[in-house]
């Protein structure tokens, strides 16, 4: 299927338009849960048809509510119907998160999306910043809500994704812990809070008896405001508008051309991010449909082998989890299989760069079938961001998995698109070309030594220009102003380069640049990217002082890979724990030289190579110790308070 050629598409729900003209076909299915069996079922899916009915219905049902609320407390009602107000989302990947942002677009209201794994401080900053009066959540959430609802200064309205019943605390293995009569509590302290709880399905309901028009939205009109997870301070709410997020779906349906099967994803990336909400508002115009996760990363791949999808949006680790296992059932397999593996792998991946295509009539119906099958059988566009593939991996996956591997660049301030690999592009090691009608140039960083002057490669700050670029930083003119120029041009605060071939790589952040004591500026980003390349490390934290000469490094081993190799070094227990191996001074002491010698493979320069190091059992996160954002930033001024005992006896 493709865009119909009878109408024009400004704003998303002209995109969903396209989609509801098939009305009879699947959209957004789900995996029911069995409490009895403890397991998750096949998708079943909902139309195209049903989800509009949905959709609109909910719509009315809101307008509604708001209304009476409004009349109760003798307020003026005329904000409700003025429309351009916001709704907030918080939960999981489901199929009540889009009917409800879906539904949000027929009356012109907008969503403030907030991350499943938010703790309470930042969901009550969001909350009370973007002046959000409802909230749409999963049921998990209501009582995380409650706990804070005399520090939110707007909120009215809890609206559950899950009925507030016996079915509704059944839907997923993670709501074991609730009951009938924990959901009764729930009424009643929301109750004594002034705030009216209620679900999705009686808020659909009360709009199927009392329907209100759509009040389709502008292209101007905000469509969506998304907090980028700050790394210091209160995170910013990015605020895009239909226009925006309508430009990115135009532009990677074009970029990414036809597929040979219907266009279908497995939703598990969070839809508070830019990335999978772009992604989901491109599908509609392919009229493909969508599958949600089953609630836990863990079950991805039994999810993507249910659902068999074309198209899989990825990130840097985990296709490298996805290497390290098909590649040691392969090309690095021990004997004949192993052999043969390269064999084939070599002649196919030599086809590929001949412009011969993804298919082998020979190796893939002996090898490479069933290496795809590991992901999807129906797999035909691999999309990864954040950080580009080393090009070994996504030459692997790209024959493993008989699929275009395409990197690609953006931010939320560009709801994700600016630059990425087309289809038929198989280089490797870079973030592609910009999309249609996106400009990229880059701006002199001086203090750096990045020039667009340099040869042979053009190098400097990423500055953007485009139909996708944002509105605004909401309530922030100033920060808004130190990013936007007048003319357009958004300010990434990421260094790149232009390659011979006119792709865009990016090597470098700006930001969090710091000097060492012999001058030297230092980049930590981009050594804890190199650092993310080696098989041991899982997450890292590279920290210096203007005082100091050299820089230490708090390091997370990946215990898959780090186990097995300390295990295997001269003088170590082999019944040691993961906690005790990294307490270990022999592993400690192997462990830095390994780090040592790969980084100065890697091209660093002596001063950016880590002098000392910890090793760091438990894993930097969202929730424990807070030391990532939910996008997987890391939080360097946090971490550098969180380690400073830590750090000052590294630097002893």
């Amino acid at each position: 299927m493709s865009i119909s050629k009878n109408y024009k598409v400004y704003t998303v729900p002209d995109s969903a338009e396209n989609g509801y003209t098939c009305a009879n076909e699947d959209y957004l299915g789900y995996r029911p849960y069995n409490p009895k069996t403890k397991k998750f079922g096949d998708y079943v899916f909902q139309s195209y048809g049903q989800i509009y009915q949905r959709a609109s219905n909910f719509g009315s049902g809101l307008i509604k509510i708001c209304e009476k609320i409004a009349t109760n407390e003798n307020k003026n009602v005329d904000f409700v119907f003025a429309r351009n107000w916001p709704v907030a989302i918080y939960s999981i990947n489901r199929v009540e998160w889009t009917v409800v942002d879906r539904a949000l677009t027929t009356q012109s209201l907008y969503s403030v999306a907030l991350y499943d794994t938010l703790g309470e401080s930042s969901a009550e900053y969001i909350l009370n910043h973007s002046e959000a009066r409802v909230i749409v959540c999963s049921i998990d959430k209501i009582d995380k809500i409650l706990k804070i609802s005399d520090k939110l200064k707007h909120v009215k309205v809890i609206i559950s994704m899950d009925d507030l019943n016996s079915d509704g605390i059944q839907k997923y293995p993670f709501y074991s812990h609730l009951t009938l009569s924990s959901i009764e509590v729930l009424k009643n302290w929301a109750k004594s809070k002034n705030i009216l709880l209620t679900d999705v399905t009686t808020v659909e309901k009360i709009g199927a008896t009392n329907k209100i028009p759509d009040f389709p939205p502008k292209s101007s009109d905000i469509y969506t405001i998304l907090y980028t997870s700050g790394t210091t301070g209160n995170p910013k709410g990015v605020v895009s508008s239909h226009q925006n997020y309508t430009a990115a779906a135009l532009t990677c349906y074009m970029k990414r051309g036809k597929l040979t099967k219907k266009a279908s994803i497995v939703s598990y990336l969070p839809l508070a991010h830019c990335y999978d909400r772009n992604v989901e508002n491109y599908i509609l115009l392919f009229n493909g449909y969508i599958g949600y996760f089953s609630g836990d990363v863990e079950r991805l791949l039994e999810d993507t082998n249910l659902l068999n999808p074309t198209i899989f949006t990825g990130v840097p680790r985990l296709l490298q989890r996805f290497y390290l296992t098909l590649s040691s059932k392969t090309i690095d397999a021990p004997g004949r299989l192993g052999d043969l593996s390269k064999r084939a792998f070599k002649e196919k991946l030599q086809n590929l760069l001949d412009g011969k295509g993804f298919e082998h009539s020979i190796w893939d119906p002996l090898i490479f079938n069933k290496t795809k099958a590991f992901l999807s059988k129906n797999v035909e566009v691999i999309i990864t961001g954040s950080a580009p593939l080393e090009p070994h991996v996504n030459n692997f996956l790209r024959v493993a998995l008989i699929s275009v591997v395409a990197d690609g660049y953006g931010s939320t301030e560009t709801a994700a698109v600016a630059t990425s690999q087309t289809s038929d592009d198989p280089s490797s090691g870079n973030s592609g070309v910009p999309y249609v009608g996106m400009e990229i140039r880059l701006k002199d960083v001086p203090n750096m030594g990045y020039l667009s002057s340099d040869k042979p490669n053009s190098r400097g700050e990423i500055m953007i220009r485009g139909p996708t670029v944002f509105k605004s930083y909401f309530k922030e003119p100033e920060k808004t102003n130190e990013v936007l120029s007048k003319d357009g041009w958004f300010a990434t605060g990421d260094i790149g380069s232009f390659n011979q071939d006119g792709s865009l790589s990016v090597i470098d952040r700006k930001k969090s640049i710091f000097k060492l004591s012999q001058g030297e500026y230092v980049a930590p980003e981009k050594i804890e990217n190199t650092l993310s390349k080696n098989n041991l490390v899982l997450q890292s934290f590279v920290h210096g002082y203007p005082i100091k000469s050299y820089l230490i490094s708090i390091i997370v081993p990946d215990p898959v890979e780090f186990i097995p190799w300390a295990k295997g070094l001269p003088e170590v227990n082999k019944n040691e724990t993961l906690q005790e191996l990294c307490k270990n001074y022999n592993v400690r002491t192997a462990f830095l030289s390994e780090i040592n010698k790969f980084c100065r493979a890697s091209s660093l320069n002596g001063f950016e190579i880590p002098k000392a190091i910890y090793l760091e059992d438990k894993p930097f996160d969202v929730e424990t110790n807070k030391l990532i954002t939910p996008t997987f930033k890391l939080k360097r001024f946090d971490a550098a308070k969180y380690y400073k005992n830590t750090i000052d006896i590294l630097y002893q």
